[in-house]
């Protein structure tokens, strides 16, 4: 074997070996949040009930990430493990095939320098870690983009039918998965402008996609789907009503996202390459073809998104990645005597990490992301109190009454308890003025009752609190508490 070819061995192996440390280490740091707690819940329902495979569709979203994680609780007992460790490996996925793209369209050199980004910027780093289906959709996203380019240069069945059931898959995963469908036929056209005797190829690729998709009406509530759809966007008439409103702001936010997910200094090597070395590649229909799947779904989501945050445009960062790694590279080759400050530049990042990974309390996310480890929605004791209830369901028959009814509360409770005995769990609402009648009912029984809320949602008058018995609080960032109580 050639010095080469070890050197190549070495280098891919401590990338492999960077990323699983940097998402495996420490991974319950950061509790379960809102929407995390629903999708390991449904998950362990399409467990235990074969007849709720499509429960998901109840809230309009497609089940693909629940169906796998519901797969992965024979091998880990942890719930939220199990599903982030979905996520992880949806994001080595991602890794692999960006190594990929950059290594045929373009060179090695470009191809390490986007796994090394996207090892270490916040934006990959935090998602990989958290049991939602958005990295999973990054990643038929860009397995979409790579094949899209190879179909476009290479128009074979084989590459058609791969992007196919890419694009199915990524459509049972979210719905933005319809820009990958459009972006995939568009790339065809783009780059066989002059020849478009096989565009065949593409059409298959789309019909297979929908066909696939299609599995979806075997559930009951399929059209919950498009319902809920119009819950996170603008219809067409309403935006022509107020064309720049959401999309300025929500240009504002794509700002302040970049800036605090990919990093001052990463941003600032690339508008600097972008400036001095992308006018080289003006002619270049793969770069050209990669700047679109990154700006167009981005702009798009901008403009029609009632609620806009990071994770809704998590799949537009992987060909973000590849744009950002050839500016530096075209700053690279020019000033390799200076490594040390293209290395200085991951440093924000790493302490980033760091801090999230070992110290996540005192983590202050942008006004986008607060939900996931501050407020209502982020769910600090949420493990310990579910382990104190299940020691008291050994010994009496446990009741317990939280806040809400979908959530993070119960559900986040409901995911540690699943199955266990003498141990029922459900929501009573928010901003209750009273014990309700059936855990007062439940206690007159001689079951153990309790109530579990966060402080600032529970309203009980002093005469009601008299009746609870305060048996621990867990603090939560911004002077909240989650609060447990029996019932005396």
């Amino acid at each position: 074997m050639t010095t080469n070819k070890i050197s190549i061995l070495i280098i891919t192996g401590a990338v492999l070996l960077a990323y699983f440390v940097s998402r495996l280490q420490n991974l319950n740091a950061i509790p379960v949040f809102g929407d995390e707690a629903i999708y390991v819940r449904w998950s362990q329902l399409i467990k235990n009930v074969d007849t709720l495979r499509f429960v998901p569709q109840s809230d309009g979203k497609q089940p693909l990430f629940m169906w796998v994680t519901a797969a992965t609780f024979k091998f880990i007992f942890d719930p939220l493990i199990a599903a982030r460790i979905i996520s992880i490996l949806s994001g080595f996925i991602i890794l692999i095939t960006l190594y990929a793209t950059c290594l045929i369209f373009f060179n090695s050199t470009i191809a390490l320098i986007s796994s090394l980004l996207y090892i270490t910027l916040p934006f990959t780093f935090f998602f990989d870690r958290l049991a939602v289906p958005d990295t999973m959709l990054s990643a038929f996203g860009i397995i979409s983009l790579l094949f899209s380019l190879l179909l476009a240069k290479y128009p074979r069945l084989d590459l058609s039918l791969l992007l196919g059931f890419a694009l199915g898959l990524s459509w049972l995963t979210k719905s933005p998965a319809i820009y990958f469908v459009v972006l995939s036929f568009a790339t065809f056209m783009v780059y066989r402008y002059s020849n478009y005797k096989k565009i065949y190829f593409p059409l298959i690729s789309t019909s297979l996609g929908f066909i696939i998709y299609n599995i979806l009406r075997l559930g009951p509530q399929f059209q919950q789907i498009a319902l809920r759809n119009q819950d996170y966007i603008w219809s067409f008439s309403e935006i022509i009503k107020h064309p720049l409103d959401p999309l300025i702001p929500h240009l504002k936010d794509i700002f302040t996202i970049y800036l605090n997910n990919v990093s001052v200094p990463i941003l600032v090597l690339t508008l600097i390459g972008a400036i001095l070395y992308f006018h080289k590649y003006y002619k270049n229909r793969t770069l050209f073809i990669i700047f679109c799947w990154w700006i167009l779904p981005l702009i798009a989501n901008a403009g029609i998104a009632k609620v806009f945050t990071a994770r809704y445009i998590l799949f537009t960062t992987a060909p973000l990645i590849i744009l950002i790694s050839i500016s530096i590279y075209g700053l690279y080759t020019k000033y390799s005597k200076y490594k040390i400050i293209f290395a200085l530049c991951l440093i924000p990042n790493l302490i980033w990490i760091y801090k999230l990974s070992f110290d996540p309390y005192k983590i202050n996310l942008s006004s986008t992301e607060t939900g996931y480890l501050s407020g209502w929605t982020s769910g600090w004791g949420i493990k310990t109190a579910a382990d104190y209830l299940i020691q008291r369901s050994k010994v009496a028959n446990v009741i317990v009454g939280t806040e809400g009814y979908f959530g993070t509360l119960p559900d986040g409770l409901q995911i540690y308890t699943d199955r266990v005995p003498q141990l029922t769990i459900f929501g009573v609402g928010i901003d209750i003025s009273q014990i309700p009648e059936k855990l007062i009912d439940a206690r007159n029984h001689q079951d153990e009752v309790y109530l579990l809320f966060n402080s600032s949602r529970l309203k009980l008058p002093p005469s009601e609190l008299q009746k609870l018995t305060l048996i621990s609080t867990f603090a939560k960032p911004q002077n909240d508490a989650l609060v447990l109580y029996r019932l005396n």
